[in-house]
């Protein structure tokens, strides 16, 4: 029966040498010679790490298309056809029939089940003969392992993939980087420079105090906010003067606050004890002495100096008018500086012939206006005579009606040394008494002989008769009667 089947040693070369497939011991060659039994359904069992295993049903007769008899052995199945059994021990029960096996799909296992499961037979394939030698090794068989990694899950690749990796040009990056901030850094530039995003251009306000004295009883500054401060960068008037704090009835240092906007500032203010000084022009020949207190009109209780005494003697030297400043201060400690006039003169001055047109009233700064011209009288030739002494004075004197307005003018004076009324502006001298204010101006014989004529200007009596024709009012004051007040 072998002959016929042509199954003989010689096909599967020294079967003995076959690898241990895991399935057993491998079958002597003796064994292969024997005639195959019929195959015994196995029981299965299950197989730790293995799910339910099946038992193999009974095979039916095999038709292998040559006339044998189920008895004769046919070819053997492919191994990899087959499924694995549960490993028998070193006597192996004899190989069942050779069962098409099911395919295992690859899925994890799942958790055994004690109870095995017996599933449906299925159809067994039809027989086919296999040469032995081209049955695949245990390794490379698919679907089979080694039984020790039967039942455990494959180990997880960690590895990246294969990939060409993209590789970045740095420099090109270092460019971009640097291009991107110049371009931030000049648009910046632009906006702060030539924009006026960040740069609304308010004006800057600026506020300089003025600070000033007041005297006893004097009436506080009011509706000429520049009295207080010099302003920029806005219009003075609409800035805010507070001067709560200011009394004026009792001596004392006292603060105002100018306030423009949102910028404020405070200035200061001094009220002193009243110090009324009436100074009085002085008129001099040429080398003759001078004291100080011929200056001021009662001087008595007052401390009178020249501020610049070297000054004054030199101007005694030579013909001339000039400003003597003179410090005067009082047994109580006020101090003021005022500043009288000097006439130097060839002739002794006897006195003046003052002649004043009528009063006219200025309804726009309420007071009454008067213009005077003044002429110094001296005996010139020493023969008692009266003759011009080529001093005049040009005299504008406004008087005022009201007390506020005569005050506000005079701290104003004291504040900036100059004040302006109409279309007057300069020095000027302050009658409290009479509340009037006299601007005065030194006038050439040549302007006055162009003005009235020489011959009316001559002497005394020309003098008078020639402004009283002009509907003036003249009236002659001795020299120590001049006095203005300051």
């Amino acid at each position: 029966m072998n002959e016929n089947n042509n199954f003989n040693g010689t096909v599967l070369g020294n079967v003995g040498d076959a690898p241990n497939t895991g399935m057993g011991p491998n079958p002597s060659v003796e064994s292969l010679e024997q005639p195959v039994p019929s195959p015994t359904p196995v029981s299965p069992s299950p197989m730790p790490g293995v799910g339910p295993q099946v038992g193999a049903p009974t095979p039916s007769p095999i038709n292998n298309g040559l006339g044998t008899s189920p008895e004769q052995p046919g070819p053997a199945a492919p191994i990899g056809e087959m499924e694995p059994t549960n490993p028998v021990g070193p006597n192996p029960a004899p190989a069942p029939a050779p069962i098409a096996p099911e395919p295992v799909p690859p899925v994890n296992p799942e958790p055994i089940n004690p109870t095995p499961v017996v599933p449906t037979p299925t159809p067994m394939p039809e027989p086919a003969y296999t040469n032995p030698s081209s049955i695949p090794t245990p390794g490379s068989m698919p679907g089979f392992e080694s039984s020790s990694t039967i039942g455990t899950t494959p180990p997880l690749s960690l590895e990246p993939e294969g990939q060409p990796q993209k590789k970045t040009n740095k420099t090109l990056f270092v460019v971009i980087v640097i291009i991107v901030l110049a371009g931030v850094g000049f648009g910046t530039f632009y906006v702060l420079k030539y924009t006026n995003l960040l740069n609304n251009k308010v004006a800057k306000i600026s506020i300089v105090p003025k600070n000033f004295e007041l005297e006893v009883g004097a009436s506080v500054p009011s509706g000429n906010n520049a009295d207080y401060a010099t302003v920029t960068g806005t219009d003075i008037s609409a800035c805010h003067v507070d001067t709560t704090k200011i009394d004026t009835s009792k001596a004392g240092e006292y603060e105002f606050v100018i306030t423009c906007g949102e910028t404020h500032r405070t200035g200061k203010v001094t009220v002193v004890e009243s110090l009324n000084i009436t100074l009085k022009q002085v008129v001099k020949s040429i080398n003759e002495t001078l004291e100080p207190s011929e200056f001021v009109e009662n001087a008595d209780g007052l401390t009178i100096t020249f501020v610049d005494e070297e000054t004054v003697k030199a101007n005694l030297q030579s013909k001339g008018t000039y400003p003597v400043k003179l410090k005067v201060k009082n047994s109580a400690g006020q101090e003021k500086e005022v500043e009288g006039e000097l006439v130097v003169n060839e002739y002794t001055v006897k006195g003046y012939l003052v002649c004043s047109t009528v009063p006219q009233s200025v309804s726009s700064i309420n007071a009454q206006k008067v213009t005077s011209e003044r002429f110094a009288i001296a005996d010139i030739n020493g023969t008692n005579s009266n003759d011009f002494a080529d001093i005049a004075y040009e005299e504008v004197t406004y008087t005022y009606t009201n007390d506020v307005d005569y005050q506000n003018l005079k701290t104003k004076y004291q504040t900036d040394k100059t004040i302006t009324i109409e279309d007057l502006s300069g020095e000027a001298t302050f009658d409290d008494s009479n509340k009037s204010i006299t601007f005065s101006k030194s006038v050439e014989r040549s302007e006055l002989e162009t003005k009235y004529g020489q011959d009316n200007i001559a002497k005394y009596s020309t003098l008078r008769s020639y402004f009283e024709g002009q509907s003036y009012t003249c009236i002659y004051r001795k020299a120590d009667s001049m006095g203005t007040t300051n």
